[in-house]
């Protein structure tokens, strides 16, 4: 077993926690206490301290694009610097993803994009993908997710037999919104929306796209439990990042993705929301941009085990920040501000119960 003693610990993603200790055994966290119970009760066990430092989860990446990387070591080294950003979940996304099934996954749980195009798609598209996860179902370490682009386009049988495969083996959908943008007819949207959900494809998906859609497109997918998934290339202008904050304000689930980006831009997207909020409240996370990329994932990682908050019973994986780093804090008991950590300020990455040296 182990100790680890920082001064905050974000717990369960609602509030900073003071002079608390998490123990650890292997990869889990047995138990959250209060200092003085760890110097009473575990005083012999090894115990690492973070005095200046604020412990949160670690950070989950939905949909990472590996298209650019020509050969495994491009894929690695990408994947290396994501986790020097906090990151130990991903889901990766490469046309041929079956050359992808082996990359190394050490300190990171890696599930597998699949996507299928309505608008080219065939019969050997879905035998292939079928073939991929009949083979790999004894393999608890690989778990898939289906990408539909271009869902309007699709045969509607093959849409149906698509469909009667997802719901057969549970697997998490992703929705590519584009072609929806143009559909602003709300009969139009409330026949396909029926139909999706007739046959259970749509129901508590992910939908790509959803800042260029329609308020109308946006009230209706809400109701059926519809994660949005927004990427930080969206959100290149105060208007995008004002719609962006105002679905958080209304209670939407968000999830952000890195997607194509060649940065990870969570840190500075952040800044800016708080930055442009005015409205003070008395919380760490006052906008909670950090559920995009924690708790809200977690439908999108089932076969691992939870990563999304700190709590007792999930993994050890959590995210290190030196609150007082570039001299952010002048006064080191004052509650620090999730505005003032950044990529510098992040000191320790751990997954699993394995420090990563960033």
């Amino acid at each position: 077993m182990l100790v680890i003693s920082p001064k905050w610990i974000y717990l369960n993603n609602t509030k900073l926690e003071k002079d608390k200790s998490i123990l650890m055994d292997g990869p889990i966290i047995l138990d959250i206490l209060d200092n003085e119970s760890i110097e009473k009760e575990y005083k012999e066990i090894s115990r690492i301290m973070y005095p200046n430092h604020i412990l949160m989860p670690t950070f989950t990446e939905s949909y990472l694009d590996l298209n650019d990387c020509l050969n495994e070591k491009e894929i690695e080294k990408k994947i290396k610097s994501l986790l020097k950003n906090g990151i130990t979940r991903l889901s990766v996304y490469k046309k041929n993803y079956e050359d992808i099934m082996n990359i190394n996954t050490d300190l990171v749980d890696i599930a597998h994009i699949i996507e299928l195009d309505g608008k080219n798609i065939n019969q050997s598209d879905i035998k292939k993908m079928t073939d991929s996860f009949d083979f790999y179902k004894s393999d608890p370490s690989k778990q898939f997710c289906l990408s539909i682009n271009n869902i309007i386009d699709f045969d509607k049988d093959i849409i149906i037999k698509l469909s009667s495969i997802i719901n057969e083996i549970d697997i998490n959908v992703h929705i590519k919104g584009d072609c929806l943008k143009n559909i602003s007819d709300k009969k139009r949207i409330n026949e396909l929306i029926k139909f999706w959900s007739e046959i259970n494809i749509i129901d508590s998906s992910c939908l790509h796209g959803v800042l260029n859609l329609s308020d109308y497109w946006l009230s209706s997918t809400k109701k059926m439990n519809i994660t949005p998934i927004i990427s930080y290339n969206e959100l290149i202008s105060i208007d995008s990042i004002t719609s962006f904050s105002s679905l958080l304000k209304r209670n939407y689930k968000c999830v952000l993705i890195t997607d194509k980006s060649k940065s990870y831009n969570l840190y500075e997207l952040i800044k800016f929301i708080e930055s442009i909020d005015i409205e003070e409240k008395n919380n760490f996370d006052k906008n909670n941009v950090l559920n995009c990329v924690t708790k809200n994932t977690s439908n999108l990682f089932q076969n691992f085990l939870s990563t999304d908050v700190i709590k007792k019973g999930n993994k050890a994986s959590f995210n290190i920040f030196d609150y007082t780093s570039n001299q952010l804090l002048k006064n080191k008991n004052k509650s620090p501000q999730l505005r003032n950590l950044d990529k510098q300020s992040l000191t320790h990455v751990w997954s699993a119960g394995e420090q990563y040296k960033i």
